[in-house]
């Protein structure tokens, strides 16, 4: 994982056993099985959005931020409890699997089906896999981190050369909070 290396983190990292502190937020990164490229379009975009607002509320997680990237997404979360964070990320995950596998079929993509067939077989967790199985977490222990970790998810698309600024891109919460759109999600600024 390009973003975890090169923070010196390693895949094995995300295996590592989850301590939480209740009361915290966390700045979560999920990847694509094998840095597949699928978020290029909105038909592959929207129902991540879609779940994002669905699953926050079910499992009672405001959300502070977010970036959804070509092959990863980042988000800024503040759970009710600590427990909500695995079962969210759980429901999420096995959701949008679904819905990006069957989008993937009704486009016609035949490439991604099979990469997500044999991601599933390699792996035996599931028929097609989207997802890789672990997600990264870090607990966001202060107001300058949380600062640093949403400039970096805002920026995250300039530095991926999608856009030459970070306004000029659809899928983040940047959006929200610097020119008041909050057409595609509410971004939970209540939080504190």
């Amino acid at each position: 994982m390009a973003a975890l290396e090169n923070a010196g983190l390693s895949e094995d990292f995300m295996k590592t056993p989850r301590f939480r502190i209740a009361g915290a937020m966390y700045y979560i990164t999920t990847v694509v099985y094998g840095r597949l490229k699928i978020f290029t379009k909105p038909s592959f975009i929207i129902p991540l959005i879609d779940s994002l607002n669905f699953y926050r509320y079910q499992h009672k997680i405001k959300l502070i931020g977010y970036v959804i990237m070509l092959d990863h997404f980042h988000i800024i979360v503040y759970p009710e409890n600590e427990k909500a964070i695995t079962d969210f990320m759980r429901d999420f995950k096995r959701f949008t699997s679904g819905r990006i596998a069957r989008q993937a079929e009704l486009e016609g993509n035949t490439d991604w089906l099979e990469h997500f067939r044999q991601a599933g077989s390699k792996t035996n967790r599931a028929e097609m896999k989207v997802w890789q199985d672990h997600f990264w977490e870090v607990c966001v222990y202060s107001e300058n981190f949380l600062n640093q970790k949403l400039n970096y998810i805002h920026l995250n698309p300039v530095r991926g050369g999608l856009v030459p600024e970070p306004g000029l891109y659809p899928y983040s919460s940047f959006r929200n909070y610097h020119l008041e759109d909050h057409s595609l999600i509410e971004i939970d600024q209540d939080w504190w």
